[in-house]
């Protein structure tokens, strides 16, 4: 007597049937509009939580364009496209000149 097990058997339970977690939030503002976030990782340079945000104006297709930039979003950041900080030049430049351990005279001329 042979036993056929079906590919899979042992996965037709919760596996097969649980939502996927999505990745990024459309809220609605007071004014209408819709803001679109996605996380992006940390800020190298601060160390705070780094967002990627889009404002789409309010609209007939203004949940349709929401979820467009969302996907947008999402493509930069998994593609590594989006900035990786939010620090300007100057604060970068600050940084740089005081990791670079050079002497007083040196950094005035």
């Amino acid at each position: 007597m042979e036993l056929y097990v079906e590919p899979n058997a042992f996965y037709r339970g919760s596996m097969a049937t649980r939502a996927k977690r999505s990745r990024g939030e459309i809220e609605t503002l007071p004014s209408g509009s819709l803001r679109v976030r996605v996380y992006a990782g940390i800020d190298p340079v601060t160390r705070k939580r780094h967002h990627l945000t889009e404002i789409i104006p309010p609209g007939p297709r203004a949940a349709k364009e929401a979820e467009k930039a969302r996907t947008r979003l999402l493509s930069q950041v998994d593609q590594q496209r989006n900035p990786r900080s939010r620090a300007t030049v100057n604060q970068m430049l600050d940084r740089h000149l005081e990791m670079l351990g050079v002497e007083e005279t040196t950094l005035d001329s």
